[in-house]
């Protein structure tokens, strides 16, 4: 793998880490915040990690044709249409929030432009997935030793965050060591090297566990039933546990069934309590979320509030004035806030372009686009009911740039991008 993009997908991991089992302090402008890498310097590793693979794939112009006309097509009308926006608001808005605005802009660009087109078309599917399999299996793994060590650095508020500064950063590198790493698994003929991978894929499910995620959950389990559906069995060994597996699933919806979706229903609204996490009626949460956000929409429903609106709107901008209030919990919600009527028309649009893409890519006959469809798939939902992601910081957001570029792939080019290297 290229060293850029190498060091580009590692940086994903490495800005959300939290150092304070180290003695790392906690704050240092510019370079040190919750004990880990500052958000502006990550933003900044990002761009100088990025500009590198541009001058690259340049070398090979052909590459763009790799990626699906209608996905090129969606992205290019999206940045035109936060740059107007952005526009927009520098042209008729006072305040000092116009170069903040163009910041945003910019590192959304760059975010879209680097993980959803440029990564894709300079990387093979192959190895993005061994890398990001590997060290999401790698931090799930350390997370767990320092719960054991010094579980008082593990926990925030009975849910684990593990090795990393916030709850969703350990959800996500849970998410991808169990879906990423199963792909792995289904690939290796080694047994020693797939009894690796199956303990990762058990690690990371009792990681996510302890993070009493609800919607991360069922997202993996599904994974790993269309995993099953979808694996060609290799041998007689890997048959019988396909096998063995698909029975137990099948006698444990037919015997528990009722019971599980009692459960499910009981933990969703908040009768019952995930692990340690306390219990919380999703639904009615959610429907809030919902309403506040549809309100928030109304103040600006065609202009919106531009990328700056998941902050609160301080005279000056820190990366300590995020305010969930503005960042509604859904995605449809969550567009119209942030860019207006036509932002929703689009998220609409490509959200179904999405869907296609992951089925064709899950009944595709290559084993790694079975993944990239698999994690498509069970992501759609949890899209739908959190928010757009749209930043450069994020670990969630680069992750899901990072699927919607490789599903984008174009089939049955005349020199296959697999093939393809510096």
């Amino acid at each position: 793998m290229n060293f850029w993009a190498l060091a580009l997908l590692f940086l994903v991991f490495a800005s959300k880490l939290s150092l304070a089992g180290m003695g790392v302090p906690s704050q240092l402008p510019g370079v040190l915040f919750q004990h880990g890498l500052h958000p502006y310097l990550n933003i900044l590793l990002s761009f100088l990690f990025g500009v590198p693979l541009i001058f690259l794939m340049l070398r090979d112009r052909d590459r763009m044709e790799g990626l699906q006309r209608t996905y090129r097509s969606l992205l290019a009308i999206l940045i035109l249409m936060f740059f107007l926006e952005t526009l927009f608001q520098y042209v008729f808005q006072v305040g000092s929030h116009g170069v903040y605005s163009w910041a945003a802009f910019l590192s959304t660009f760059w975010l879209i432009l680097i993980f959803g087109v440029i990564v894709p078309v300079t990387v093979k599917p192959s190895d993005t997935l061994k890398f990001i399999s590997t060290w999401a299996v790698n931090f799930v793994v350390v997370s767990l030793v320092l719960w054991l060590i010094r579980p008082d650095l593990t926990f925030k508020g009975g849910r684990f965050v593990g090795i990393f500064k916030h709850i969703p950063y350990m959800v996500t590198c849970a998410s991808v060591g169990v879906i990423f790493t199963l792909g792995r698994f289904s690939q290796e003929k080694s047994s020693l090297r797939r009894l690796w991978f199956a303990l990762g894929v058990v690690l990371s499910i009792f990681a996510l566990l302890l993070t009493g995620t609800r919607s991360a959950l069922a997202a993996v389990v599904m994974a790993f039933v269309l995993w099953i559906l979808r694996t060609p069995t290799q041998s007689f060994g890997f048959r019988y546990f396909k096998y063995s597996a698909a029975v137990v699933l099948t006698a444990s919806l037919f015997l528990f069934g009722g019971d599980l979706l009692d459960y499910s229903k009981d933990i969703a609204t908040g009768k019952k309590a995930l692990v340690e996490r306390q219990a919380q009626d999703g639904v009615a949460s959610r429907l809030e979320e919902v309403e506040r956000g549809w309100e928030y929409f109304q103040t600006s429903p065609w202009l919106g509030q531009g990328l700056l609106s998941k902050f609160s709107g301080k005279d000056s901008l820190e990366v300590t004035s995020y305010n969930s209030f503005k960042d509604p919990h859904n995605i449809f919600v969550s567009a119209g806030v942030v860019g207006g009527w036509f932002f929703i028309i689009w998220t609409g649009i490509f959200v179904l372009m999405l869907l296609i893409l992951s089925l064709k890519a899950l009944v595709s006959s290559n084993t790694v686009m079975q993944i990239f469809g698999i994690y498509g798939v069970v992501q759609i939902p949890i899209l739908i009911i959190y928010h757009w992601h749209l930043s450069l910081g994020g670990m969630a957001d680069r992750f899901y740039w990072l699927v919607f570029g490789y599903l984008a792939l174009k089939t049955g080019l005349k020199r296959p991008l697999e093939e393809r290297s510096f």
